[in-house]
């Protein structure tokens, strides 16, 4: 998912990118939840008040299993945004162990409902790029080149893993597609969704790719 507000060109003095910590995953999960509200509000439903924190757990066990590479922006100290980046496949026990957390927090029925929102709004994860899986910047601090600055740091960490490119889903009508433009992404594949219509409004998918000049392929 991409935040249609993280967009900005350029980085203004302050913002300082890091790898995430286990202690930043509740303000990674109220980041994700802000920044795709409308989205999370037809995942959990009448459970909405408990999203941030059930995104944040699920956030900490992706991190802690090494199912993700996760960035976040500070500005004075305060995370005010992140970027999520897919590291390996999930296997059967990661994904029980989200599952677990789901039917804990917020019980089978809403779970199962989650469970279907939750796959559709993450995308189909390409392996054989750095594939960015999640980016959103906090309500107060758009336009400051946070996302960016963030996107440099996935960069960043594509090269030094060896790959090829760097590569995202975003919808056709999410103005951070400009942003991704300017940063070098280039379109490859485009589809039509209509289970995403259905739930969330959005038909249209861009799969965009940024080459990474001097990086080897996986």
């Amino acid at each position: 998912m991409t935040d249609p507000q993280a967009q900005s060109p350029k980085p203004k003095p302050g913002v300082v990118v890091r790898p995430a910590a286990v202690e930043d995953m509740p303000r990674v999960g109220e980041i994700l939840v802000e920044g795709f509200t409308p989205k999370f509000g037809v995942v959990f439903g009448s459970q909405m008040d408990r999203a941030p924190r059930v995104i944040a757990q699920i956030e900490r066990l992706r991190l802690e299993r090494g199912l993700c590479a996760l960035f976040v922006a500070e500005v004075g100290g305060q995370v005010v945004g992140m970027l999520e980046l897919s590291a390996r496949r999930e296997r059967l026990r990661d994904l029980w162990g989200q599952l677990q957390i789901m039917l804990r927090e917020i019980g089978p029925l809403h779970t199962l409902r989650a469970t279907v929102g939750l796959v559709l709004l993450h995308g189909a994860t390409v392996w054989n790029t750095a594939y960015v899986s999640n980016v959103a910047v906090a309500v107060g601090f758009r336009g400051r080149g946070i996302g960016w600055k963030l996107l440099q740091s996935a960069e960043g960490w594509a090269r030094a893993r060896g790959k090829g490119s760097l590569s995202l889903h975003v919808a056709a009508s999410n103005p951070a597609r400009h942003l991704y433009e300017r940063f070098g992404f280039r379109l490859k594949r485009r589809s039509e969704e209509w289970l995403t219509e259905w739930l969330f409004g959005i038909r249209t998918w861009l799969y965009v790719v940024k080459p990474l000049v001097g990086a080897g392929d996986e």
